[in-house]
């Protein structure tokens, strides 16, 4: 913790602004599974947008799980053991990235897995966890079940109502997931303002 405090301070000191204007950031994950307990992160993404949801600054990592991947995940984002090996564990990336995300806005598609995933290997590293660093966690998902009650809510069928362009997801992706979220969330904003 004194470690986390001390690159907490050292932000501070060097002006960045980080800690003291309101942040949005929208984030993803890939991981081996499900299971906080058993599973690990392979990529991580968090996007900063500014209030035109454009793009100012971004966090992007693959992560070696030191664990199999199984095939049947592999299939689902591509990443395989044989690219992992030789990105960097968890340890390497987890202080870093807890102080980009630190004190924001955060917004994931299932918030409650994507925080999850987070705060147990966070936990597994002994730093403090989302909400100890004050983000404040949102869920699109929840937002689109409140919007389009008893309708498909995947990232895909967002998508797809929407009629954003994913004609670049041809897996799922950290990355252009956290990309595509962005705009689903401002469509959502959107039609709730037009339907208010």
């Amino acid at each position: 913790m004194d470690q986390y405090k001390e690159g907490q301070f050292r932000m501070d000191f060097e002006n960045t602004g980080r800690a003291n204007r309101k942040r949005r950031i929208f984030l993803d994950t890939e991981t081996t599974g499900m299971s906080q307990a058993t599973d690990r992160i392979v990529e991580v993404c968090a996007i900063e947008v500014d209030d035109d949801f454009n793009e100012i600054d971004s966090f992007h990592a693959f992560i070696n799980p030191q664990r199999k991947v199984p095939w049947f995940v592999t299939r689902i984002h591509g990443l395989n053991n044989e690219f992992l090996d030789d990105k960097p564990i968890f340890s390497d990336i987890g202080r870093d990235l807890l102080l980009f995300l630190e004190g924001s806005e955060l917004w994931a598609h299932n918030m409650s897995f994507d925080a999850g995933m987070l705060n147990a290997e966070f936990a597994r590293n002994r730093l403090p966890t989302l909400e100890k660093v004050d983000c404040r966690l949102n869920c699109t998902l929840q937002l689109a079940r409140s919007t389009f009650p008893g309708q498909k809510n995947s990232l895909d069928a967002l998508l797809d109502r929407f009629a954003i362009d994913r004609s670049e997801r041809r897996l799922h992706g950290a990355m252009i997931d956290t990309r595509l979220l962005v705009k689903v969330y401002q469509n959502l904003v959107s039609y709730r303002t037009k339907t208010s």
